[in-house]
This record gives C-alpha cells, sequence and structure tokens, in this order.
C-alpha cells in the first residue's frame, strides 16, 4: 500500500445474482498496519446497495494493459457477462 501512489482499480463483491465488479478512482491507503484502505462508490451508482451490503470485497489493482477492463466494469459495460470466473 505504501507504494501505491494512485490509479484505477477494480473492486469486487459477490452479489445476490453473482459477481458483481466497480471501477474505482477513489481508492486510498490509509494504514499499513493493519492494512486498511478507502474507496468511495457512488451513492448513486446501481451497485451501491449491493457493495454496502457485502461482508467482504476485493480490490484488484489495474495497470496500464489492463484499459478493457475499465470498459468492462464502467456503468453499462459487460461486467463479468461471458468471462470465465467461478465463486469460491
Amino acid at each position: 500500500f505504501g507504494r501505491f501512489a494512485t490509479g484505477v482499480t477494480l473492486v469486487t463483491t459477490l452479489g445476490p445474482e453473482g459477481p458483481v465488479g466497480f471501477v474505482a478512482n477513489s481508492f486510498a491507503s490509509v494504514s499499513l498496519d493493519p492494512p486498511l484502505v478507502l474507496w468511495s462508490p457512488a451513492r448513486a451508482s446501481s451497485r451501491f446497495a449491493i457493495f454496502a451490503g457485502a461482508a467482504h470485497f476485493a480490490i484488484h489493482v489495474l495497470e496500464v494493459g489492463q484499459r478493457d477492463w475499465l470498459n468492462r466494469f464502467a456503468r453499462g459495460g459487460a461486467g463479468f457477462s461471458g468471462l470465465d470466473h467461478s465463486v469460491t
């Protein structure tokens, strides 16, 4: 966390109808010990309620070569549809 200055992240969780993702550029490291992060989803997002009620979520730090993920998980994007994935 100490080396992540800024960037775009993909936040994912398991919703009632399967996995969902959310592109977040409002991600920041709050503490290294214990490791705490902050991200701020928009309340107006159609996915807000899913994330607000989630017990767990994962944050994926994207690199420049993963720009295609931005469109996939942005508003109106395909999300997990058509991706080979498993829920464990």
